[in-house]
Formats: structure tokens, C-alpha cells, sequence
């Protein structure tokens, strides 16, 4: 009766392992460290405990889009800037998520002005795709957002988040903050 036992045991906890998902190479980003290979263009760049605009989701850094100088992202002029990822490996992937923190304040919540898109590519492939063009989303506070990446599973991909003001005028306000980046990715 042991062997038996101990035998139905096996199998139960082999089925258990068997139909829960393994996670694995999840990419992981809090810019506690610095910015991890994450490559910025236009004003983004990493805020933590010694600027006086921090802001962070969780720890103390963060990146943002804006000036240190100000306070803003008025530069006297329209601008844009992208933050691109370290590449992100899906090749082994049967599902994928991205998921990450942000807060922001701008001109206002429309499409129009103050855009802000959250894009993906495949590496090699020189054209972003939106998963998102953010929008009527409340300010002054962080939000999460996820999206399903499975898409691109069997790839090699990169994730941007693409601030552009669109125009020079009514840009005296904080900027975009992203935080807490993480690609999930699930193999079987």
C-alpha cells in the first residue's frame, strides 16, 4: 500500500507540475540600477533620489520624459523622444505580456496633443507598431497597463514608449514617467 501510495503521489504532484506554465527569461525593469541597456533619444533619461522631480512607482528611479532644468517638457520648441528596451527574446515563448507603471501630465488627455504610444518591433525590422496610443487616462497618478505580446512569440523583439508634444505650444507641464517594466514570458 506504500508503493502505491507513494506512486499516486508522484503522478499527482508530476500533474501539477506538468499543467502549471513555466515563467521563465521574464525581463524584469525597476531602473533602480540605472538605466539596464534601456536606450533613450529627446529628454527621457533616469530621475531618482537626487532630482528634485522624481517621481517612481516603486523604489526611488524611474524614467522620464522632461528637463530637470524646469520641471517640464517646454523647450521652446516641439520635440519627441523614444525610450527603446534592451531586445527582449520570445523565441521559445508560447504567450507573452508586457506590463508596466506610468504617470504623466500634459496639455490634456486627447490624442491630438502631448502624444504618448506605447510601441513594439521585432528586432531587424526597422518600423515600431503601436500596441497603444494612451489617452482620457487620469492624470497625476500611476497607472498600470498590460498588453498581450503573444503576437510576437517565435521573435526577438524591442518595446518603446514614444512621447512626442506634436507642437511648441502649451508645454509647461511635468512630462511622462514609465517604472516597473516587465516582459512576461511564458514556455511550456
Amino acid at each position: 500500500m506504500k508503493k502505491i501510495g507513494i506512486a499516486l503521489l508522484s503522478i499527482a504532484v508530476l500533474s501539477l507540475i506538468v499543467a502549471v506554465p513555466v515563467f521563465s527569461d521574464n525581463y524584469t525593469y525597476n531602473y533602480e540600477k540605472g538605466a539596464d541597456d534601456w536606450e533613450s533619444t529627446g529628454m527621457w533619461h533616469i530621475v531618482n533620489e537626487t532630482s528634485q522631480y522624481r517621481n517612481a512607482n516603486s523604489g526611488v528611479s524611474s524614467f522620464w520624459y522632461g528637463s530637470d532644468l524646469t520641471g517640464t517638457y517646454d523647450s521652446g520648441t516641439a520635440n519627441s523622444g523614444r525610450l527603446v528596451s534592451p531586445q527582449i527574446n520570445l523565441k521559445d515563448s508560447t504567450k507573452a505580456t508586457l506590463t508596466f507603471w506610468y504617470w504623466y501630465q500634459t496639455e490634456n488627455m486627447s490624442k491630438l496633443y502631448d502624444q504618448r504610444f506605447v510601441q513594439i518591433r521585432e528586432v531587424g525590422n526597422g518600423n515600431w507598431i503601436d500596441l497603444d496610443q494612451l489617452n482620457n487616462d487620469p492624470m497625476e497618478q500611476w497607472l498600470q497597463k498590460t498588453y498581450d505580446i503573444s503576437a510576437y512569440k517565435g521573435k526577438v523583439i524591442e518595446v518603446s514608449f514614444y512621447f512626442d508634444m506634436s507642437d511648441e505650444l502649451a508645454n509647461d507641464y511635468r512630462g511622462w514617467y514609465i517604472d516597473d517594466v516587465e516582459v512576461q514570458v511564458e514556455k511550456n
